[in-house]
């Protein structure tokens, strides 16, 4: 049923806009749980989702998902090319492609090599409608995450997060510009104090950088989350009743409804896009960096 409503919405002239968003967090454990949990939420709503993961483990979604992965995307374009190895099936819908290196890794890859990956990547049903591109810790601003035109930043309630919070706002920005951020709340005692440090990073990032993010939502504490991670327990054996699952519920429904980046395109273009996007910053002098665009 679900390939003959894509089909249909295809031949109708409505098929489903693909979002790449980027995940970066000032908390590795908190990032990974939280992408792994949007991830799981977007699939459950019935959006096809990736998730393309370059933390490393434990701190990653495919832990964070119950997932071992055996090869990752570099180790396969290395090898053999099959690209598609490296992509995991956490669930109908919902699938992890571990990939480590990051933008210079991306640069020194053939074009024809890639070219022949991203033909194995869009040849692997079911395509995704969303991309969410989890950046590694400490190595934002090497990510692939920042090709992403829309961007989540995700950090733990309250003022102690807030420098680390900025410097990671600020070192991504000089990376990569978007004007597309939203900011996810974890560990919020409620709603209020969320907004509190929400608006305080607000402040700060309107000031210095020009820019205003946008606020998403937030996750209240919740021990059955902090249990399965500990205890590598895959976030869908978690009850769907639990208050962190249902905020993340609501938080996709929302992440898809805010208006998507003007000129979105294929998934085939944008693997295209993104490796001509890391050749350019690998050949872009460093003072110039920040006005590289993908476009």
């Amino acid at each position: 049923m679900h390939d003959q409503a894509a089909g249909l919405r295809r031949i109708m002239g409505h098929a489903p806009r693909f979002r790449v968003i980027g995940l970066f967090g000032t908390d590795a454990t908190l990032t990974a749980l939280a992408g792994a949990h949007l991830a799981h939420a977007l699939s459950l709503r019935g959006t096809p989702v990736w998730v393309v993961d370059e933390a490393l483990a434990p701190h990653n979604a495919a832990t964070c998902l119950g997932l071992v992965a055996r090869t990752t995307l570099d180790q396969t374009l290395r090898r053999d090319g099959q690209v598609a190895q490296a992509l995991i099936e956490a669930a109908p819908g919902l699938h992890c492609l571990p990939a480590n290196g990051g933008l210079p890794w991306l640069a020194g890859v053939p074009e024809r090599r890639w070219r022949a990956a991203v033909e194995g990547l869009t040849a692997r049903p079911p395509q995704p409608e969303c991309l969410l591109l989890l950046a590694p810790p400490a190595r934002e601003d090497l990510s692939l995450a920042l090709c992403a035109p829309q961007r989540l930043l995700i950090l733990p309630q309250g003022r102690q997060a807030l420098t680390r919070a900025y410097a990671l706002l600020k070192s991504v920005q000089r990376s990569h510009p978007s004007e597309h951020w939203q900011v996810l709340v974890t560990q919020a005692a409620d709603d209020e104090a969320a907004r509190t440090t929400f608006t305080a990073l607000e402040g700060t990032a309107q000031r210095f950088l020009g820019l205003r993010p946008h606020w998403l939502g937030s996750v209240p504490p919740d021990p059955a989350l902090t249990e399965a991670m500990r205890h590598l327990r895959s976030v869908r054996e978690i009850p769907a009743e639990r208050p962190a699952m249902l905020a993340f519920r609501r938080l996709a429904d929302a992440l898809m409804d805010t208006p998507a980046p003007a000129g979105l395109y294929p998934p085939e273009e944008f693997w295209l896009k993104m490796w001509m996007f890391s050749r350019l910053l690998a050949e872009t002098p460093p003072e110039r960096e920040p006005d590289a665009q993908l476009s």
